[in-house]
């Protein structure tokens, strides 16, 4: 069932609630695109995987699920940056290093790739055309032909796989 009354009831109480739901996640973390990119994280979650137990308070329920949503968000950007910047240092410093960095640099490098190629298609995509190429969310959305916030679901479960895989290589 992809709609019963207690999901159907707090979609609306988010709907009805959403300027005030983004300025909420804005107010905490200081970006509007990012909220509103939560605030549709949450509201796919909520049409997907309902709550199993009955909700008394769904604007409090919803705050504190956006909360946890935008840390995760957060910490995920945060991890992916710092490899990446990781990366960068050590690709910098190519010209100081002897043959066993190099060949560390390029090992890890080997396992990033990999694990991008082992994404889902679609995932693959947008993640390279945003990351790769710098696309917005929007323009990576209108030039795929699917809304804005598959784009992000896709975007945040790359993310995921990629940070999960990297744990794992290093």
């Amino acid at each position: 069932m992809l709609f019963s009354s207690e999901n159907s009831s707090l979609v609306v109480t988010l709907v009805y609630h959403y300027d005030h739901l983004v300025n909420y996640v804005r107010h905490h973390f200081g970006d509007r695109h990012f909220a509103q990119d939560v605030v549709h994280d949450v509201c796919l979650e909520l049409i997907e995987r309902p709550p199993q137990q009955a909700v008394h308070t769904p604007l409090a329920f919803l705050h504190r699920l956006l909360k946890h949503r935008a840390i995760d968000r957060c910490r995920s950007q945060q991890v992916l940056q710092r490899h990446l910047g990781e990366m960068q240092a050590t690709a910098a410093t190519f010209s100081t290093h002897d043959g066993a960095h190099i060949l560390h640099f390029k090992q890890k490098l080997v396992a990033l790739i990999s694990v991008i190629e082992q994404l889902p298609p679609r995932q693959r995509q947008v993640f390279l055309l945003h990351r790769l190429h710098q696309m917005t969310q929007q323009e990576i959305a209108d030039e795929l032909a699917i809304s804005r916030n598959m784009v992000t679901q896709h975007f945040a479960r790359a993310m995921a796989t990629i940070q999960r895989s990297w744990d794992i290589h290093l």
